[in-house]
């Protein structure tokens, strides 16, 4: 969507450069949420795995321990955070080209409802349906031998989500376009996108790793939900702070 296109509507003040500067404040923003949620809570979730993998290194159990660490925990879990800011800029980047593409096709009065729809339904494709179909695992769990095929199922539940989105789209744009009702659309929308929603989850296969018998399962499941809830947190921040600014901004440009 280029800056002219955004200017169309005579009181559309929203220019492209101006939507992109508050979602890049809104990411950088929902990265350090996101990255202090993984220092204080997900931390604490993993620790548990980790004292089950230096137990398997300290009885030589562990196949895959022999190779020695290049960088402390500390070291990781900062880099990790560092990654999750940056992770959190790209996502708000890609929010402003499809906020830019879609404004006026979303429902919503103001910029702030149509940004947060907008975050749930990435949250909803690029977070939590990963985490139905192929969640993620804590140290301990998970042979690196199928590290290529958990990728690859990972950007299968990746692409068909987003087929998915673009399908309900579609549907939406097409009933708008021929007058059907609000109420119909919403209706027919959240029914289409829960078959193909579940057509994913049966016909993709799942994880190849079957959980160990050393590691509980309450560990495994504090760890996954630790991870949804990260991710919870930086859309739910992209959408809330970038729709404020944003919606803020376009007030202020019409005065």
């Amino acid at each position: 969507m280029t800056e002219a296109h955004l200017r169309t509507a005579p009181a559309d003040h929203l220019t492209f450069s101006r939507l992109l500067g508050r979602l890049l404040t809104s990411g950088i923003v929902a990265g350090a949420l996101s990255g202090a949620f993984s220092v204080l809570v997900t931390r604490r979730a993993m620790a548990p795995a980790l004292a089950i993998e230096e137990a398997r290194s300290a009885g030589g159990s562990d196949t895959h321990a022999g190779a020695e660490q290049l960088f402390s925990r500390d070291v990781q879990v900062w880099g990790g955070v560092l990654g999750t800011v940056v992770a959190a800029v790209v996502f708000a980047v890609l929010l402003a080209v499809a906020y830019g593409a879609l404004r006026h096709r979303l429902p919503g009065a103001t910029d702030f409802a149509r940004l947060v729809l907008l975050a749930a339904i990435g949250f909803g494709v690029l977070a939590l349906l990963p985490a139905l179909k192929i969640p993620a695992n804590p140290p301990a769990v998970g042979d690196p031998a199928t590290v290529t095929t958990r990728t690859g199922l990972y950007v299968g539940v990746l692409l068909t989500g987003l087929m998915t989105a673009i399908l309900v789209a579609a549907l939406v744009s097409f009933l708008r376009g021929r007058g059907t009702s609000v109420a119909t659309t919403a209706v027919a929308a959240s029914a289409t996108g829960a078959v193909l929603v579940t057509l994913v989850l049966v016909l993709l296969p799942g994880s190849p790793d079957a959980l160990p018998g050393d590691v509980p399962a309450d560990v495994v499941w504090d760890f996954r939900l630790a991870s949804l809830g990260q991710l919870a947190l930086l859309w739910a921040a992209l959408g809330l702070v970038g729709g404020w600014l944003v919606d803020r901004a376009t007030s202020q440009a019409g005065r």
